[in-house]
């Protein structure tokens, strides 16, 4: 298969992806307005902080799921891969996990529940609650790895991408029974969200048995050998990933000890937006992931390095098309969504939002270190920066910094540990970090001083009729359309568009 009908798949995964991340979009924020409306902004912070204690788990399977599609992907890229033994090990080391998270989930995370968490008065029990339905979402997620890895590794895209939008419309379909509903709204509102990953448990499981037999067939692994790797790998991942949800699950924490859940629940909300509007641009990185891996573990370094310069590009162009025409009108956005806008969640979304930027300057050599192997010393400067942040931000609480300066904390640590990550490249894997930053920063970096300027400057003009504003947020997409086009891409990328939109013309003539 040549690079040329390489990138067209690329380029259709990232349609599906796309595709799917649209509707979610709609759907997710129209969702958050009802749940928010519905229990209100204490009961959303309690299932936020709750939450977020498993939360920390989750991520810690989404990792383990980096971790296993990283091993499916390196095994399809070799000549004789047994792909069922791969299976095998990470199912087996998925299923210890997730009995290791239960057993710690029902004692030190149930002692802390009761003794250290902060709600109102009578709602502990609700706390409770949410916590044990969090517990078996998580675990059910955990086992479930595996499988929806083993979908993303053969680039089921269009599978993925249809089964998730029709979960999401399922539980959309729950969710507007809440408005009706007269009882403990928090509880059903937890059910709801446990039910919906009950059913991606099982359509993943049923499906995979049928599409790939031979490579889900059970079979015990046995040799240390065959798991150190897998453990190693999926140690080191998990390690930053730990750090980056004990950053996440501490920042909950910090501001619940400091400021209730009310603040709590005004985060929360920040941070739904801000994984939107991030897995926007991230969707490139999931459809090209599997080829860079497989590139680099069938040799083929030329390809690999290609796809992650230009990866890192795309990534941060499809932000800013995404970052300015919301940023430019945030406040009233808010209003349209939320209604009534919780205090601080202007502030804390436009922090997430910069952050967000910030978090896709690694777009494209991520996946050359996961491809490598080598990934010790890169999870460990990760995580000591993630850690850092808790006592850092404990400190500033103590001396009566404001709830947001936790995050711009959080901001200033993501830039230093960006730079030695690029130190780290060139060191580790003579990757060229140099060449990375020519071709994948300094093109989105000049759209983004043109628009900084532009944003400053309509500031200054005061707009508030609300169809101004909406005229405003479209002049501003098709602007950083337009600069996208003519700085962001390459020569030769705006003449395959051109001739892409040339060609579909005279066809429809």
């Amino acid at each position: 298969m040549g690079y040329h009908s390489d990138d067209k798949k690329i380029v259709i995964n990232t349609v599906f992806l796309y595709l799917q991340m649209f509707t979610t979009l709609f759907i997710s924020l129209y969702t958050s307005r009802i749940v928010l409306n519905v229990v209100g902004v204490s009961d959303f912070g309690i299932y936020g902080v709750v939450g977020g204690v498993l939360a920390m788990f989750t991520f810690i399977t989404g990792s383990l799921g980096t971790a296993t599609a990283r091993f499916f992907n390196a095994e399809m890229g070799k000549r004789n891969g047994d792909l069922n033994k791969i299976f095998n090990i990470n199912q087996t080391l998925h299923f210890l996990f997730a009995i290791c998270i239960f057993i710690l989930s029902e004692t030190i995370g149930l002692w802390y529940i009761y003794n250290k968490l902060r709600v109102p008065d009578g709602k502990l029990d609700d706390a409770v609650f949410v916590y044990q339905i969090c517990i078996i979402t998580t675990c059910l997620g955990i086992n479930n790895t595996p499988w929806s890895s083993l979908f993303s590794s053969h680039e089921k895209f269009r599978f993925i991408s249809v089964f998730e939008v029709g979960n999401l419309l399922l539980r959309f379909s729950c969710i507007l029974f809440l408005q009706y509903y007269h009882g403990n709204a928090l509880r059903l509102y937890a059910i709801i969200m446990c039910l919906t990953t009950v059913n991606s448990f099982l359509v993943y499981h049923l499906y995979g048995k049928k599409q790939w037999p031979e490579i889900v067939r059970f079979r015990f692994v046995r040799g240390w050998e065959n798991y150190k790797p897998v453990l190693s790998f999926g140690g080191w991942n998990i390690l930053s990933t730990i750090s980056f949800m004990a950053r996440a699950t501490g920042g909950d924490l910090l501001l619940n000890s400091f400021f209730g859940t009310v603040v709590n629940g005004a985060f929360n909300v920040s941070k739904q937006a801000n994984n939107h509007v991030i897995a926007f641009s991230t969707m490139f990185d999931a459809a090209s992931g599997p080829q860079i891996i497989q590139s680099y573990n069938g040799g083929n370094y030329t390809r690999c390095y290609y796809l992650a310069n230009k990866l890192g590009r795309i990534a941060l162009l499809l932000f800013e098309i995404a970052f300015f025409p919301i940023y430019i009108e945030l406040p009233f956005l808010l209003e349209l969504w939320l209604g009534n806008v919780p205090d601080g969640v202007l502030t804390f979304m436009r922090i997430n939002l910069i952050s967000c930027g910030l978090s896709l300057t690694c777009g494209g050599f991520n996946q050359v270190i996961s491809a490598s192997g080598k990934i010790k010393w890169f999870k460990i400067e990760i995580s000591t920066f993630f850690l850092l942040c808790i006592p850092l931000g404990y400190f500033l609480f103590k001396m009566g910094y404001p709830p947001y300066s936790l995050l711009l904390l959080f901001l200033f640590a993501d830039v230093m540990q960006r730079m030695v990550q690029m130190i780290l490249l060139k060191v580790i894997l003579n990757f060229d970090s140099i060449k990375y930053m020519k071709e994948a920063w300094i093109r989105p970096f000049s759209i983004a001083i043109i628009m900084g300027f532009s944003l400053y400057l309509y500031g200054l003009l005061g707009v508030e009729e609300r169809l101004y504003r909406l005229l405003s947020m479209a002049l501003c997409f098709c602007i950083v359309v337009g600069l996208v086009f003519t700085i962001g891409l390459t020569t030769g990328e705006r003449n395959k568009v051109v001739g892409k939109m040339c060609q579909k013309l005279h066809i429809h003539m």
